[in-house]
């Protein structure tokens, strides 16, 4: 389980969770994506579907039952999630053979460590501006500090990795261009398919 963190609001952990995910697809696998963010939820909107995955896998359905888009399936949810929900969807999640991506919400609240704990590494997300990257820092050792190390770091609206990203005490930072919003089916994948195997 692969937890898409990055501290600040805003940097593109959603498109980087969704961009993965659909890399990963397209390889032939079939990965989860699950927003943890139970308070400003935002990943099923991104990939077009309704905000119920969450819920109905945590009421006992198969994940089958959850929305699939563009061989995703998205465990979206809606605003005001107990966070016991959550953790139990993990724990579920946590036995399945496949791929599974945790869209992490901003800050260091309990949804955020319910994650980290759950997942086995992470990607941290950031943009090349100062503060963005001090909060990159922070998620990194708090990833560290739950036993969910850094396997890279994207730097998200830019062509380049930028000097300061050797701070981040990361072996594989990414680069990926901006594109705008899209859709899972529409995201260009090709500055995600370096991440696939962090999945």
């Amino acid at each position: 389980m692969l937890a898409v963190t990055g501290g600040k609001g805003g940097v593109g952990k959603t498109t980087t969770a969704l961009g993965t995910a659909r890399a990963v697809a397209q390889a032939g696998r079939r990965p989860v994506v699950v927003d943890a963010d139970l308070d400003l939820p935002n990943l099923a909107a991104m990939a077009g579907v309704e905000p119920d995955g969450l819920g109905v896998v945590s009421a006992g359905a198969p994940l089958a039952a959850a929305p699939t888009i563009g061989g995703v399936t998205v465990l979206g949810t809606q605003p005001g999630t107990p966070p016991t929900t959550l953790q139990q969807v993990l724990d579920r999640l946590a036995t399945t053979d496949r791929p599974v991506l945790v869209d992490c919400p901003a800050g260091a609240g309990m949804p955020h460590g319910i994650a980290l704990r759950a997942a086995t590494d992470s990607l941290v997300v950031t943009r090349p501006r100062e503060c963005a990257l001090a909060d990159a820092l922070k998620s990194s050792v708090l990833a560290r500090r739950l036993d969910a190390p850094p396997t890279a770091t994207v730097f998200n609206e830019t062509t380049s990795v930028p000097v300061v990203a050797s701070k981040l005490d990361v072996s594989s930072p990414v680069a990926v261009p901006s594109h705008g919003t899209q859709s899972v089916t529409t995201v260009d994948t090709t500055a995600y398919q370096p991440l696939r195997d962090a999945v």
